[in-house]
């Protein structure tokens, strides 16, 4: 080992530790290979606190590997490709897991072999495959430590219902990203007063026919019967405390007035959609901005001309992404006037009608401007 090597072996391991903070994980690897010190000082536990590592096949993975996981106290995993045995194996191994995200075809089965897993908090299945049907979504329900969920697939039974998921009662994050039809949103409306800890929803692909407003009003007896609800549960909860609502790819009309009051605390919202581009009428994203008046976070990337909204933002407005949009002179002073004060983030990747002179600008129109992305 070099002469400057050998001095680094005699600061402090915490110093050491420190600097290894700022290392990739292919630094870290060509570090952890110089001998067995600096071995044992890459595998511990505080350089991988959010690290999630991605296992591609987990028959391949030996003792080696495992006992390497174990050493860091690996508490994340990204699956994309396993059995029942090997999600039995890998519970066996990494008894300790928070997060798993499986990207893989799922049966039922397969997933109760996670349920033993007592420190889960946050389960996300994302896979093109994956059918969501009652079967799946019964054994969801009995993950009832869950903190986080994300539901993506591409297939899904037309008949399905999520009200297995109201056991989850200490849900805080709650992300469905799938075709929502009517039944789908009825049952949605029915977990979402029955879950007090919620304060994240996020949705994707609401059908056109659909009515959005449905799933923000307090559903009744007779709702719970139409969707195949024999137990009823009463409500938790009067009124929702969602703090970041998305609702992405989707067309829907204006908000109904009960179901906006209940999305009066939200903070952050998200309603990219490119579709909107082709859609002239008056839509729900017209009703949030005008009734949200204290949301500081919003995104509306990929919805077409910033006209539509420029005279809409909230006042109290901190970061706005209007990535792929189509912007103008008088856009962004309507933008100045109403949250020149308080942006501190913008996003105009991407956007059309991006001049010089606007460009000059926006130190004058937005003085508390931190961050500007132009790419």
């Amino acid at each position: 080992m070099a002469k400057v090597g050998r001095k680094c072996l005699d600061l402090p391991p915490e110093i050491l530790l420190e600097v290894f903070r700022y290392l990739t994980a292919e630094e870290k690897a060509s570090v952890r290979a110089t001998c067995k010190y600096l071995q044992q000082l890459v595998d511990h536990p505080s350089l991988w606190l959010f690290n999630t590592v991605i296992l591609q096949n987990i028959k391949s993975c030996d003792s080696h590997f495992w006992r390497t996981l174990k050493k860091r106290k690996i508490r994340a995993v990204d699956i994309k490709k396993a059995t029942q045995t090997d999600l039995q194996k890998l519970v066996c191994l990494l008894p300790d897991l928070i997060a798993v995200t499986i990207n893989a075809k799922l049966k039922p089965e397969q997933l109760h072999s996670l349920s033993s897993l007592a420190k889960l908090q946050k389960l996300q299945l994302s896979n093109s495959e994956l059918i969501l049907n009652q079967e799946l979504l019964l054994e969801l329900g009995t993950f009832k430590q869950l903190t986080h969920l994300v539901l993506c697939s591409s297939e899904f039974c037309p008949e399905i219902s999520l009200w297995h998921l109201v056991k989850l009662k200490q849900l805080r994050v709650l992300v469905l990203q799938y075709t929502l039809d009517q039944l789908s949103l009825s049952s949605l409306r029915y977990i979402l007063f029955r879950l007090p800890r919620l304060r994240a929803l996020s949705l994707c692909n609401i059908d056109m026919r659909s009515d959005l407003s449905l799933c923000f009003t307090p559903p009744d007896v007779e709702d719970c019967k139409e969707m195949g609800c024999n137990d009823f549960e009463p409500l938790c909860i009067a009124r929702l405390q969602l703090d970041k609502l998305s609702v992405l790819d989707s067309i829907n009309q204006p908000l109904s007035e009960a179901a906006l009051k209940q999305l009066s605390t939200v903070r952050s919202l998200s309603a990219s959609c490119s579709w909107l581009r082709v859609y002239s009428k008056r839509n729900f994203v017209h009703s949030l901005l005008e009734n949200l008046p204290h949301v500081s976070d919003l995104d509306l990337s990929w919805t077409g001309p910033f006209e539509e909204y420029a005279k809409l933002m909230p006042s109290q407005l901190e970061s706005l992404n209007l990535t792929s949009s189509r912007l103008s002179d008088v856009d962004m002073q309507f933008l100045s006037k109403s949250s020149g004060k308080s942006l501190r983030h913008l996003n105009i990747a991407l956007c059309s009608g991006v001049t010089e002179t606007m460009l000059k600008l926006l130190p004058e129109q937005f003085p508390s401007l931190r961050t500007l992305d132009l790419r």
